[in-house]
């Protein structure tokens, strides 16, 4: 359990432009994502149509919930998957074999 977070811990404090940091961003969305979707904030995207997301809440809180999934879920799409081609890219950059180099003079 403690090598667990000890993995946890690291990849939280690595540097942002990292591909530990780039992979804990990606998961920390996808966090998100599924926090959005197991509270049921899909429901409220319906303000898109112009209808009322719900009856007991006002429509500026539901238009705000739905704002709030619709920007995750666009995150989940579009960014997760940069972040994680990127950190593959990156990782592949950092750990290529450095070719020697002849100083011609």
């Amino acid at each position: 359990m403690n090598a667990a977070f000890g993995l946890l811990g690291r990849l939280w404090r690595a540097e942002v432009i990292s591909p530990a940091g780039l992979v804990m961003r990606a998961v920390t969305l996808s966090v998100f994502y599924a926090v959005s979707c197991i509270a049921g904030l899909q429901e409220y995207t319906t303000f898109l149509s112009g209808a009322s997301p719900n009856v007991n809440l006002s429509w500026r809180m539901g238009s705000t919930l739905g704002l709030i999934h619709l920007l995750l879920h666009f995150a989940f799409i579009l960014l997760v998957p940069i972040l994680l081609i990127t950190a593959g890219l990156l990782a592949l950059w950092n750990h290529r074999k450095p070719q020697e180099r002849s100083d011609v003079h």
